[in-house]
C-alpha cells in the first residue's frame, strides 16, 4: 500500500469544507494538554532504544479532566479505535476512513480530535512495542512478543522505528500548536480577519493531517508480524531490507509533510498570540475607564481566555454567566493561610440578617511563587479549591501570563500578601483591596466599596463590637443578655491568675460580667473558670486589630486625632515589659480602655464594697472606684418606701455606694 499520496494532490478547499460540515462541538471540554503529555510519555518510552529508562510509576491518565461529555475518556478512545484499527485497502479507503473519524469526533474541539487519535496510537503501539522493547531484559516480555508473532530484536525494526519516531514527533509538535491555538481568546479580541482565516484554515488542515497520519501508522501494524514471519520462512535479507525501507519511507514522507506544516502553522499561531496579547494589554489598561452594562465583559476578559467554563466551585463547573448581577470579590493570594480562613468565616459562616440573599461571590485566583507551577502547588490548589466554599479558577496554571502580570504590575500584588479587589455588578472596580474591611465587618461591609468602608467608620467607634463581633462565638449572646464584657491581656501569668480571681468574686456579687482573655498561655485560673480559651480567637483578634490599624491609617489625618486608631496602636505596641497588662471594658456599642494594673486595683475596691455595690453596672463601678473617697462621713436620709425601689444608694459627692442602715423615728 502506498501512503505517499497526500492532500496536496487533492483540492484542499474541498477537504476543509468537508471537515467543517462534520464539525459540531457541543461544549464538551477535554484537557488536551495533559492527555498529550501522557501520550508523549508512552510513545517516547516504547520508541526509544534505551531500556534503562524507568517506566511511569503512576497512572496519570486518570487525572485527565473531561467536562460536559456523555462519554468517558477511555470509552471515547475505545470507540474511535474500532474504526482506526480496521484494515484499509488503498489510499481512497484511507481518505474515506479519515472522514469517518471526523464524523465520530464531531463534538470535540480541533485539538481534542488530534489528541484522541494520538491516544489510540499510543494504546496500540504501546501494547505492541512494549514487549519488544523489554524483550532483552525481561523473559516474560520476550515470550509475549513471540506469542504475538513479533520480532524479539529491535535491530530488525530500526529503520522503520526511526521513521516512525520522526512522524510521531512531527504529529506531537503539530498537535501542541493546535492546543496553543485553541487556548487563544479569539472571541475576546478583535484581530485581523485575514490572519485569523489563514490560521484557521491551517488548523483544520493540520488536524486532518494528524488524523490521517495516525491512521496510516496503524495500518502498518501488520508489518511487525510480516517481519517475524519473513524471518521464520527465511525470506532473503534483500527482501526484508526492501520491505523495511518501503515502510520506513511511507512514514518518513508523512513526517516531513507534517514538519513543513508545523513550521507554517507555528508562525501563524505565534503571530495571532502576539496580536492578542497586545489587544488584551490595551483592554486591561482601559479596564477602569470603559463603561459596561454588567460584569460579563470584564470577567470574560480576565478568565475566559482558555475555555468557556473557566471557574469551579468544589467539583462543579461555573459559567461566567452565573455571576451576572453579582458583586465579585477577586481574591489574589498564595495557598490559604489564617487571614483567608477568617475571610471565609466572615463571609460564609456569619450571614447578615439584612442580606438574606447572598449577592456576592469570592473568586480565588491563586498566584504561584514563580511563572511555572510546581506539582506541589497544583496539589495544594486542588485540595483547597475542593475543600472551601469559594469559587476558584479551574486551572490557574493555564491563565494568560498577560493577565497574571497585570495583577502583579498594575494591581500591585505582593508575593507575601493577599488582596481582595472588588468589582460591582456593573463591572466597575470599586475597591482595590477590601481585605481589611471584610476582616473587620464581614458581610456588613457589602457591597465592599470604598464608600461603604467610609460609611462604616462613621457608624462605628471604639467598642467591644468592633473588637469581638464575628470572632468570639458567644459575643452576640452576651450582648442580647445585656452582659458587660471585659477583654484583658497579659504575659504575666501570676497577674492573670490574680485578675481572674478578682473577676470571679465580682461575678459572685451579681455583676453580669463576661471575660475574654487574650494571651498565648493557659493558666491555672483559666482552667478553673468558664473563660473560653481559644487559639483561634487569639489569632483573629490580633489579625482584626492589624486590619483596623491599616484601614484607619488610610483615612486618619495627622492633624486630627482618631480615638480608634490611637487605641489600636496602643494595643499593638503594648510594652509588656513595663506594664503587667491591659483591659477593655464595656457593652456592645461602647468600650473603655484601662491600664491593667489600675483596673485590678479598682476591681479590688469593688470587691471590698461587697453587696453594697449591687445594682451598679461593672463599667459604672470601675469608673466610680477611680474617684477618691470623701474625706468626711456623709449621711443621706432616704424615705423607706423610696429606698425599697433603689438598688443602690451612692454618695452625692464621690458617687460611691453607701452602707445602708435603718433608722426609726
Amino acid at each position: 500500500m502506498n501512503f505517499r499520496s497526500d492532500i496536496s494532490a487533492l483540492n484542499e478547499d474541498i477537504i476543509v469544507e468537508q471537515l467543517l460540515r462534520s464539525h459540531d462541538p457541543d461544549g464538551r471540554w477535554l484537557d488536551s494538554e495533559m492527555l498529550l503529555q501522557e501520550v508523549e510519555t508512552i510513545l517516547s518510552f516504547v520508541l526509544q532504544n534505551d531500556v534503562s529508562r524507568p517506566l511511569m510509576t503512576e497512572n496519570c491518565i486518570t487525572n485527565v479532566q473531561v467536562f460536559d461529555s456523555k462519554e468517558t475518556l477511555p470509552y471515547a478512545i475505545s470507540r474511535i479505535s474500532v474504526q482506526m484499527l480496521c484494515p484499509c485497502i488503498g489510499q481512497n479507503e484511507i481518505q474515506t476512513r479519515t472522514m469517518v473519524l471526523f464524523d465520530l469526533l464531531k463534538e470535540y474541539r480541533w485539538d481534542a480530535k488530534a489528541v484522541l487519535v494520538l491516544g489510540v496510537l499510543a494504546a496500540a503501539y504501546g501494547g505492541l512495542l512494549l514487549p519488544v522493547h523489554l524483550a532483552s531484559c525481561e523473559p516474560v516480555a520476550s515470550s509475549i512478543a513471540t506469542l504475538n508473532q513479533l520480532p524479539n530484536e529491535r535491530t530488525k525494526l530500526r529503520p522503520w522505528l526511526e521513521s516512525l519516531t520522526l512522524l510521531v514527533r512531527a504529529m506531537l509538535d503539530v498537535t501542541k500548536c493546535l492546543i496553543k491555538f485553541e487556548r487563544l481568546p479569539i472571541k475576546q479580541v478583535q484581530l485581523d480577519n485575514n490572519i485569523v482565516d489563514k490560521t484557521l484554515f491551517n488548523v483544520y488542515l493540520a488536524t486532518y493531517r494528524v488524523v490521517k497520519s495516525v491512521l496510516a501508522c496503524l495500518q502498518q501494524i501488520p508489518y511487525f508480524k510480516q517481519t517475524q514471519q519473513a524471518t521464520e520462512t527465511r525470506k532473503s535479507a534483500h527482501e526484508l531490507s526492501t520491505e523495511s525501507r518501503r515502510a520506513a519511507g511511507e512514514l518518513s514522507s508523512l513526517g516531513y509533510q507534517l514538519l513543513n506544516l508545523h513550521t507554517r502553522l507555528n508562525k501563524q499561531v505565534d503571530d495571532c498570540s502576539t496580536q492578542i496579547e497586545e489587544e488584551i494589554n490595551r483592554k486591561l489598561r482601559n479596564i477602569n475607564t470603559g463603561t459596561h452594562q454588567d460584569n460579563q465583559d470584564v470577567l470574560h476578559l480576565l478568565f475566559s481566555l482558555q475555555d468557556d467554563l473557566p471557574l469551579q466551585q468544589y467539583s462543579r463547573q461555573i459559567a461566567i454567566t452565573e455571576l451576572k448581577e453579582k458583586v465579585i470579590l477577586l481574591l489574589l493570594s498564595k495557598p490559604p493561610v489564617e487571614p483567608l480562613f477568617f475571610l471565609l468565616q466572615q463571609l460564609y459562616d456569619h450571614p447578615s440578617s439584612t442580606n438574606t440573599e447572598q449577592n456576592y461571590e469570592i473568586i480565588w485566583i491563586p498566584i504561584p511563587s514563580s511563572q511555572k507551577w510546581t506539582d506541589e502547588e497544583k496539589e495544594i490548589f486542588d485540595y483547597y479549591s475542593n475543600s472551601l466554599p469559594w469559587i476558584s479558577v479551574r486551572q490557574p496554571w493555564l491563565m494568560s501570563s498577560t493577565i497574571v502580570n497585570f495583577f502583579i504590575r498594575e494591581w500591585q500584588y505582593g508575593d507575601d500578601e493577599a488582596m481582595v479587589v472588588v468589582m460591582d455588578s456593573n463591572g466597575e472596580f470599586v475597591n482595590m483591596n477590601a481585605m481589611d474591611m471584610v476582616l473587620i465587618w464581614g458581610v456588613k461591609a457589602y457591597p465592599f466599596s470604598v464608600t461603604r468602608e467610609d460609611e462604616l467608620w462613621e457608624e462605628h467607634g471604639w467598642s467591644t463590637q468592633l473588637l469581638l463581633d464575628g470572632i468570639h462565638p458567644a459575643y452576640e449572646t452576651w450582648v442580647k443578655q445585656g452582659s458587660e464584657i471585659c477583654i484583658f491581656g497579659s504575659e504575666n501569668l501570676d497577674w492573670v491568675d490574680e485578675f481572674v480571681s478578682l473577676a470571679r468574686k465580682i461575678q459572685n456579687l451579681g455583676f453580669q460580667l463576661e471575660l475574654v482573655y487574650l494571651s498565648n498561655e493557659r493558666t491555672k485560673a483559666m482552667e478553673e473558670s468558664s473563660i473560653l480559651f481559644s487559639p483561634t480567637v487569639q489569632q483573629l483578634f490580633w489579625l482584626r486589630l492589624e486590619s483596623i490599624e491599616r484601614s484607619k491609617l488610610k483615612r486618619t489625618e495627622p492633624s486630627k486625632p482618631d480615638r480608634v486608631f490611637e487605641e489600636v496602636t496602643k494595643l499593638l505596641d503594648f510594652d509588656y515589659g513595663k506594664h503587667k497588662g491591659w483591659g477593655i471594658i464595656g457593652k456592645g456599642s461602647e468600650a473603655v480602655t484601662v491600664d491593667g494594673e489600675k483596673l485590678a486595683e479598682r476591681m479590688s475596691t469593688v470587691v471590698r464594697w461587697g453587696e453594697y455595690a449591687k445594682g451598679l453596672g461593672f463599667t459604672e463601678a470601675i469608673e466610680i472606684a477611680a474617684e477618691k473617697p470623701c474625706e468626711l462621713t456623709h449621711t443621706v436620709v432616704v424615705p423607706f418606701d423610696e429606698a425599697l425601689t433603689m438598688k443602690v444608694v451612692t454618695c452625692e459627692k464621690c458617687k460611691r455606694p453607701m452602707k445602708k442602715f435603718v433608722a426609726y423615728q
